[in-house]
């Protein structure tokens, strides 16, 4: 009985630990959503968490008209739906390779690409951008894209997770004719569903959020992204403007919401069942 009590305090403890986390982890976002229905002038007085004395649903209306936002959303989708694409085929093809097909030098090849993770964007930034004004692709969906089809995280982990398929369907595969493209294709990608869907989430939030390299190879609003549309919030002479720039930041971060809602169940079982080997 001892036993069964303190299991539940422990439950109740974990649970109240949880659920903490989550405010403190919603307190910036409500504090957005609030923010951006309030005057300019409401924003930093009294509480922060302090409903608007007037809801002011034209700071949506003003932010959309800011700036080209509809241009710019649809750069970002096309954007990040090129870079889950991408990487989903760099990636399990590289992951296959590393799990089922034998060659020299493999593990030593594995380990200096996952080495690279250790490296900073800025430490590659510059070369990056040489080569895509080499290549012509400045201010493009190509210059955008490209760069990030390769995902090293995306090779780990479903490297460890082609690990935890039985090698039995692999043989009865080879010993029937298949290449290893029609394995990969027929056998090993559909029983990947749930890690794949993790690793789309990842990139396209990647993607979405993506700023610095958006704003690095694109100069016309044509290209902009909507990360990039926020600074059309900051004015030279009048200041940042508050309320349109949390209204901005509130409608941006919708897709975000909706994709992760929609592939939440996925991606809990894709890292449950992606565990290193």
């Amino acid at each position: 009985m001892k036993g069964l009590q303190s299991g539940h305090i422990s439950v109740l403890s974990t649970y109240l630990i949880l659920v903490l986390g989550a405010v403190v982890m919603m307190i910036p976002f409500l504090w957005m959503v609030l923010s951006s229905f309030k005057e300019i002038d409401q924003i930093f007085t009294g509480s922060f968490l302090t409903l608007p004395t007037q809801w002011h649903w034209d700071n949506y209306i003003k932010a959309w008209k800011s700036a080209p936002f509809g241009r710019f959303f649809l750069n970002s989708f096309l954007m990040s739906i090129g870079t889950v694409v991408g990487q989903i085929i760099t990636s399990s093809l590289a992951a296959y390779a590393f799990s089922w097909i034998e060659f020299r030098g493999k593990k030593v090849m594995f380990i200096a690409i996952v080495a690279t993770t250790i490296i900073p964007f800025e430490a590659t930034m510059i070369p990056s951008y040489l080569v895509i004004k080499e290549l012509g692709w400045m201010n493009s969906y190509a210059g955008l894209i490209i760069p990030s089809i390769c995902s090293v995280f995306g090779i780990f982990l479903l490297r460890q997770f082609f690990l935890t398929i039985p090698k039995d369907f692999m043989e009865a595969a080879r010993m029937d004719g298949c290449s290893h493209l029609r394995i990969l294709i027929q056998i090993i990608l559909p029983l990947s569903g749930t890690v794949l869907a993790t690793l789309s989430l990842f990139a396209f939030l990647g993607a979405w959020n993506s700023y610095l390299w958006p704003l690095l190879i694109t100069n016309s609003a044509d290209m902009r992204t909507v990360q990039i549309g926020l600074r059309y919030m900051v004015d030279k002479e009048l200041g940042t403007q508050w309320p349109q720039l949390m209204a901005a930041s509130t409608f941006i971060i919708l897709p975000v919401m909706v994709v992760f809602m929609m592939a939440q169940k996925y991606f809990i079982r894709g890292v449950m069942h992606s565990g290193v080997k």
